[in-house]
């Protein structure tokens, strides 16, 4: 054995000292590299105080927030605290990672926002990390020392392939005080711009036009299943995707969320297989409010058993505390569907524009405009006869009635053309003739202008004169114009009943008649029934009082729309383009589509602190801003029901929608007013629209003879 010299313990500390120094000098740099909004510093082990102290001097030089903790479940609080206010915290941990990992899953900390780098000194990563533990949306980092005054960065996330993998992205020499790479971790956008072929697992849900999925059984081949006409369009054949199990296999033939879904997959190099969600349905929230768990395919992603979910995923308050959301796909709006309203003959569309309320105050108008001109006429004669002389031969008398006798023709105007023939009967015709007209002219020239025909003024009066006018105003702009153009849009679509388009007529409607709301189970909408207030809520009250375990609920709106087409007294819920493809499917011209009740919004769902997710909107962004999402839509409805010539095709509105989704759309004719229907064909006139016209003809032939 060989004794040490005096000498060799001043060496080792020296050494020691000089390893310290270079590892706080080393932590710090990748620090400041990093550029943390805020520090997290958590002691386990047992790390002496003032390497801390210097540690912390040293990172405050580089204007980092920092704060250190010892308990820790202080530091599990402080975490959750940062995730609720959706704050990015990055954490320097001194302990063995095995000791954390396991806590930090079950806790729910795993997040894109939070990132924990593990402080271990040795030079090799420690065997027994299990990489289950390290998957996504799990961040972490393992600073080694393989050599004094080097360091080594291992980070989870340095690839795509979602595996748990420890790989190295970075070193630090501190002799030269150089990186390897700068940053020091790379960024999820730049990790996640390219999958290098992953493959994800999607839950699919038959739902046109977002998916069209046949089901069958291991009795039927897949040949067989294509050529159903189920889905009642046909498909190309390779857009189908077939997924086989032990008991049944479902088909994908296409739809607008699967094309939408290739064409990210292409962009983002991965691929993708769909599987079948339990129930085949969305998801709705089980439980608590607060810690809520979804069934379904939300269901499914909150376990973390797929990667995403795309089909008409409504965004909601309450699945957000599930899963999360990307930019939205698709904005469309909540309404209902009912039968169209009955047509009316068209032989009683001549007198449909006026009401029970309307024919009385016009029958009376008519009935008493005759006796009323007539009284304006005569009243100042018959009073100016109370007041007259006994002897009418007077000859005063006889100037004053010629002078101020307002006569309706001018004696001195016939005496011209005649010659003055008739000036020795002048006086024989003022003493025989009435001074002002009779009744039944006064009821002839009002019905004259009632029936808008040319007609002299009985009376040359002020009095007479404008009350004229005001006949005349009354006929051609109050009931001509307003009738004509009421009978123009009867004749046009003649209807027995006003359209339930609101939801008032709608209440009105349940109320009285009966009618009953029909929703999808589980999805969206019937959430919002249920948590709904003012009508709504009364609607869904009115629903259970009249359902039987639960009856309003269907299975999908396909079904739904089945059941109105036999039954008119229902109603179906759901989203406007969803309702408008099945009525499109089933016959437009049987529903009628009410207006926009409120709008919502579609968009991609992914697990909660998913990392690619920044990656992901900055696609579906990328697609949307290029007019590329408008234009798959387009297609699809077009590929479906081709486009109507000479109009305005419902995809096209359904991407204005997109745009501008206030109110203002329905006034640029966007939403219920549609310029063409394919499934209404134009009808040759015939004489069976004149019915009525030959019908009051007849009456009033009765009537003359």
């Amino acid at each position: 054995m060989f004794a040490a010299s005096p000498g060799a313990g001043n060496l080792i500390a020296v050494y020691e000292k000089s390893n310290q120094s270079g590892m706080i000098r080393g932590i710090s740099e990748m620090i400041n590299l990093l550029s943390p909004k805020s520090l997290v510093i958590l002691v386990q082990n047992e790390t002496k105080i003032d390497r801390l102290d210097k540690l912390t001097v040293i990172i405050h030089r580089h204007s980092i927030p920092t704060c250190v903790y010892y308990d820790l479940e202080g530091y599990f609080n402080l975490i959750e605290e940062n995730l609720k206010q959706s704050l990015e915290t990055t954490s320097l941990i001194f302990c063995h990672p095995e000791d954390m990992l396991q806590d930090i899953i079950d806790r729910r900390l795993a997040h894109r926002l939070s990132l924990f780098i593990f402080y271990w000194g040795a030079a090799q990563l420690p065997k027994r990390l299990n990489s289950a533990l390290l998957k996504e949306p799990f961040r972490v980092a393992v600073i080694t020392n393989p050599r004094r005054n080097i360091y080594r960065i291992f980070y989870n996330q340095a690839k795509p392939n979602n595996r748990g993998e420890m790989l190295s992205s970075n070193w630090f020499d501190g002799n030269d005080m150089t990186f390897k790479r700068v940053p020091l971790l790379p960024s999820p956008t730049e990790v996640y711009k390219n999958f290098e072929g992953r493959i994800f697992s999607i839950p699919v849900i038959h739902k046109p036009p977002w998916h069209f999925v046949l089901y069958g059984n291991t009795s039927e081949t897949v040949g067989d299943a294509t050529n159903n006409t189920e889905v009642g369009f046909e498909m190309d054949l390779e857009r189908n995707v077939t997924v086989e199990s032990d008991d049944a296999y479902f088909t994908v033939k296409g739809g607008r969320d699967h094309n939408l879904m290739q064409l990210i997959a292409e962009r983002m190099n991965f691929s993708f297989q769909y599987v079948e969600p339990p129930e085949k349905i969305q998801g709705i929230a089980l439980g608590a409010e607060d810690n809520a768990s979804f069934s379904g395919a939300l269901g499914m992603l909150q376990r973390r058993e797929v990667d995403l979910y795309l089909g008409d995923a409504a965004v909601t308050w309450e699945r957000m505390k599930a899963v999360e959301y990307s930019f939205f796909t698709l904005a469309d709006s909540a309404a209902f569907v009912t039968h169209a309203p009955r047509k009316l003959n068209e032989a009683l569309a001549l007198v449909h524009p006026f009401q029970l309320t309307v024919w009385p105050p016009v029958i009376i108008t008519i009935f008493i405009s005759g006796p009323i001109l007539f009284l304006i006429i005569s009243t100042p004669f018959r009073w100016r006869r109370i007041n007259q002389p006994k002897n009418r031969n007077d000859l005063w008398w006889r100037k004053r009635a010629r002078k101020d006798k307002p006569t309706f023709y001018n004696l001195r105007y016939i005496e011209e053309m005649n010659y003055t023939r008739f000036a020795t009967k002048r006086i024989h015709l003022m003493d025989e003739k009435q001074d002002y007209p009779s009744l039944e002219r006064c009821i002839w020239y009002t019905i004259n202008i009632y029936l808008r025909q040319s007609a002299n003024i009985p009376f040359d009066g002020h009095l007479a004169r404008f009350f004229s006018i005001l006949l005349w105003l009354c006929a051609t702009y109050v009931l001509g114009d307003v009738y004509s153009a009421q009978l123009t849009s009867q004749l046009a679509r003649p209807a027995r009943e006003s359209p339930i388009n609101t939801l008032g007529r709608l209440e009105h409607r349940m109320t009285a008649e009966g009618y009953q709301l029909l929703v999808e189970r589980q999805s969206a909408f019937h959430a919002a029934l249920v948590n709904s207030t003012g009508i709504l809520q009364r609607l869904y009250r009115l629903t259970r009082q009249r359902s039987i375990n639960d009856s309003f609920l269907v299975g999908s709106v396909e079904e739904g729309i089945r059941v109105l087409q036999d039954d008119p007294k229902f109603a179906v819920f759901g989203g406007r383009e969803t309702l408008y493809f099945n009525t499109k499917r089933y016959g437009a011209n049987r529903f009628q589509l009410s207006e926009k009740l409120y709008t919502r919004y579609s968009a991609v769902a992914v697990q909660i602190g998913c990392p690619f997710l920044d990656s992901l909107n900055d696609v579906i962004m990328r697609l949307f801003e290029a007019g590329i999402i408008e234009k798959i839509t387009i297609a699809e409805y077009e590929r479906m029901f081709g486009r109507h010539s000479g109009g305005v095709s419902h995809a096209e509105e359904t991407v204005r929608s997109a745009k501008s989704t206030n109110s203002e759309c329905d006034a640029e004719g966007i939403g219920g007013k549609r310029k063409s229907d394919s499934n209404e064909k134009l009808q040759p006139m015939n004489l069976r629209m004149l019915q009525g016209a030959f019908l009051v003809l007849a009456c009033g032939h009765s009537l003359g003879g």
